[in-house]
């Protein structure tokens, strides 16, 4: 697979305390946990329900219950098919899905350009900075 152009999208993110879930997400950001929760997002402007993919690259912690707050990096897949995705800017509210429940609410930090399939060094950069989160447009 050729490597393609992307964003990495960094959000405060609160769980929403109904969604029906009964256990925690495992969240984390370690190596096996990496882009393993594929919930889908609800952009700036698009009607409620309207969704496209981004996987969560990490959480800023493990072990997720609904009602928490976390901050999380997500990347999505297929940036092309979804131009909206160049528009997110921080400030911007994204809506997380699961299925058709909606599941929590994020609010962007950040967002710059990014790399798919995503090197070990790329990845590890964009999740340092979680512990640590700024407030800033693209590059």
């Amino acid at each position: 697979m050729s490597p393609t152009t992307t964003w990495a999208v960094a959000i405060d993110l609160q769980l929403l305390p109904d969604t029906g879930r009964h256990h925690p997400l495992p969240g984390g950001s370690s190596p096996e946990r990496r882009f393993t929760y594929r919930p889908n997002w609800g952009l700036p402007g698009w009607p409620d329900g309207e969704q496209t993919a981004a996987p969560v690259l990490g959480f800023s912690r493990a072990n997720l219950h609904p009602g928490e707050s976390v901050r999380a990096v997500i990347v999505p897949l297929f940036p092309e098919a979804v131009p909206a995705w160049s528009e997110v800017l921080p400030d911007d509210e994204l809506r997380m899905y699961e299925g058709l429940r909606l599941c929590g609410v994020g609010t962007v930090l950040w967002a710059e350009q990014a790399t798919l399939p995503m090197p070990d060094d790329e990845q590890e950069q964009l999740l340092c900075r979680l512990a640590v989160p700024q407030k800033g447009g693209r590059p």
